[in-house]
């Protein structure tokens, strides 16, 4: 099941959809430009609140999944701890995998 999530992710940036890196998230949510967050399950306790506090005043959806490495490789780039998912119809259905694996 978590290979059909990172296929997805994968799929998402290769359609433009996503945002990765610290600078592109921070901004993206600052913008309300995305749908959904995908935080890593190994980022530290200091991101996580402040990417939650971010995007509870943004109203942006936060999901926690996968780790730092996989997460990087499904994207094409290095180490990412997190990606902001900019499309309506990736968000739910990156969730809905999300939710359904537990």
């Amino acid at each position: 099941m978590d290979d059909a999530i990172y296929r997805m992710l994968g799929l998402a940036q290769k359609a433009g959809k996503i945002l990765s890196g610290n600078e592109q998230v921070s901004g993206g949510i600052k913008k309300r430009q995305g749908v959904l967050l995908v935080l890593t399950e190994d980022c530290s306790e200091r991101t996580r609140d402040e990417y939650t506090r971010a995007c509870e005043r943004a109203h942006i959806s936060i999901k926690i999944f996968g780790t730092k490495e996989r997460l990087g490789q499904a994207l094409g780039k290095g180490v990412r701890t997190c990606a902001l998912i900019t499309d309506k119809g990736f968000g739910r259905a990156i969730a809905d995998k999300i939710d359904s694996r537990k």
